[in-house]
């Protein structure tokens, strides 16, 4: 059975509860970066906390998230993603219900940083992880769907967030327990209802007999993390990726400054973060439909070059309200679209097979330039005494750069090296 013959979106039924389930690690994961457009300010108002001091954990998570990402990356690659997957979720849970019971800054310091390094972990290995095993293939519209667990996230946690916290009289334990249970329930449906590989499950790669055959989850692949760091395309793949999330993360972290200082409300910039948000739901199925028919790499290409017109675009039509309008929809269409290309990219250089083993080197190096973001960002606005275009600028030349990068990645898969 072919692929045409199946049609774009046949997962089959088990196939499709990992595409739901991906979603649901998406949206847990996720959950911890949204939240802190709220929750520093929270904690500053509810502890009398100075929000700057807290602002800088928020940062330093990154940092911890590279080791980490590392760590868990490899641990993935030599044990399949089950196990790993379940302990970081019961860590995960527990950092949640921690949170929302800090009683000094020191502690607080501790559990933020703790909670943005796991989130990396399971946001870009766990569930990459996951689809690689089910959909060598696939892969594109496989993750077109699962990626939207990551807007969705964008479009409700807060909301429900500030609406557990304003019911509660101001408890701040109360939200990040709903939070810690839901991210618990999470890993009980991994450790008892879902299987790492069509394999164990009964099922096909792809959905397809024809895939039998096609090997998963691979603890011996002969690339090694010395292997990686010698290999081209494999730092083609992580500066062009963590190039783009520098952007994208700048870019959504000043979204109601920027907003504001265009002539909007903070209420009118918060509710035109949500349409954004919801919009990257359905760019998420799009992204994935072009890597699916026109290729990894050409939606790559495309991807870098939409970013680039939209940065550059943003710093032209500063403060036109009808122009950032349209621009906000072309945003929220383009937030749907990183997670697809990332892992999707791996797959196509690495092939499945090696996928584990090759993320777990692109991962660490695409999230500490992402959070490069946390000091650039301030140091440009600050030396441009608060210029969104200048910001806009900078990051549209990166997203050039970004292009660059990705037309020089091999469109085919490489050959594994010899393992010595």
């Amino acid at each position: 059975m072919n692929e045409k013959k199946q049609g774009l979106n046949s997962f089959g039924l088990k196939g499709w509860w990992v595409v739901i389930f991906v979603g649901l690690l998406y949206y847990v994961s996720s959950n911890a970066v949204d939240l802190l457009n709220v929750t520093t300010t929270l904690f500053a108002e509810v502890k009398g906390w100075d929000e700057n001091a807290l602002l800088v954990f928020s940062g330093l998570g990154g940092w911890v998230g590279v080791i980490l990402t590392l760590i868990f990356g490899r641990w993935i690659a030599k044990k399949g993603v089950k196990l790993p997957t379940v302990i970081f979720l019961v860590i995960f849970a527990v950092l949640y219900f921690l949170n929302g019971r800090v009683n000094s800054i020191a502690t607080y310091g501790v559990v933020v940083v703790l909670l943005s390094a796991v989130s990396n972990s399971i946001n870009l290995v766990s569930t990459n992880a996951y689809m690689s095993n089910w959909f060598p293939r696939k892969k594109g519209i496989a993750l077109g769907w699962s990626t939207m667990g990551a807007p969705i996230s964008s479009a409700t946690c807060i909301a429900i967030f500030t609406g557990i916290f304003a019911a509660s009289h101001g408890s701040l334990a109360n939200p990040f327990l709903f939070f810690a249970i839901l991210t618990l329930v999470v890993a009980i449906v991994a450790l008892f209802a879902v299987k790492a590989t069509p394999k164990e499950a009964g099922a096909y790669p792809d959905n397809d007999p024809a895939m039998a055959d096609v090997a998963v989850e691979n603890p011996d692949s002969p690339w090694t993390v010395k292997k990686l760091l010698g290999c081209k395309n494999m730092w083609l793949v992580a500066v062009s990726f963590g190039l783009l999330f520098m952007a994208l993360v700048a870019t959504m972290t000043q979204f109601i400054p920027r907003m504001m200082a265009s002539g909007f409300t903070m209420d009118q910039g918060t509710l035109w973060l949500s349409v954004a948000s919801i919009l990257g739901i359905p760019g998420s199925y799009l992204w994935g439909v072009l890597d699916q028919k026109g290729g990894t790499k050409l939606a790559v290409v495309v991807f870098t070059i939409y970013m680039a017109a939209m940065q550059f675009l943003l710093a032209i039509f500063f403060g036109n309200q009808i122009v950032t309008l349209i621009l906000i929809v072309l945003l929220g269409i383009l937030i749907g679209g990183i997670c697809n290309l990332l892992p999707s990219m791996v797959i196509s250089i690495f092939g499945g097979r090696n996928f584990a083993a090759a993320n777990s080197v692109v991962t660490p190096i695409v999230v500490a330039l992402r959070t490069t973001t946390f000091i650039v960002m301030p140091a440009i606005l600050t030396a441009t005494h608060g210029s969104f275009q200048a910001l806009s600028i900078f990051y549209g030349v990166l997203s050039v750069i970004a292009m660059v990068l990705a037309l020089c990645m091999t469109k085919e898969t490489l050959p594994e090296p010899e393992a010595k």
